[in-house]
């Protein structure tokens, strides 16, 4: 249980650094940028928020997730229980089939490259989310599906 510990503590430096990181890309996001012209007042209010929406879920996940560690180190029925439910077997084989590792890539990837790009082209912006949206659509029915299965 040690060794899961060590474990929980080394998540936990990612999980402030990356919460640490989107509050300091939401900063730099609202303060210094600035839409350009061209772009119709829909499109600019539609990015802007977008991209703040997507900061502030990425922060509120972030922090369930670091409550959630925090908790189980505290207390040694938490780390019990969420140690036993990280290494669930039947969560491990509905991740591997539903190929949650090449999925998560691809559509945080697509996330990110749509944030970046809401700040260069609008064209480029609706085309990433149009194609976040289908992979994010894809993974759930692939998760839905796997979990009626096994």
């Amino acid at each position: 249980m040690e060794e899961f510990k060590k474990k929980l503590r080394g998540r936990q430096i990612l999980l402030v650094s990356g919460l640490l990181g989107a509050c300091l890309a939401t900063y730099l996001s609202a303060r210094f940028y600035e839409k350009e012209e061209t772009a119709s007042e829909f499109a600019r209010g539609y990015i802007s928020g977008f991209q703040v929406g997507i900061l502030l879920a990425l922060m509120g996940t972030l922090l369930v997730f670091i409550v959630k560690h925090v908790m189980a180190l505290r207390s040694p029925e938490r780390l019990r229980e969420l140690y036993i439910s990280e290494t669930d077997e039947r969560k491990l084989l509905i991740k591997q089939k539903a190929g949650s590792v090449g999925m998560n890539i691809a559509s945080y990837g697509l996330v990110a490259g749509t944030v970046v790009a809401g700040n260069i082209n609008d064209t480029v912006f609706f085309s990433l989310f149009g194609a976040s949206l289908f992979v994010a659509t894809v993974r759930g029915f692939l998760k839905l599906y796997f979990r009626n299965k096994f």
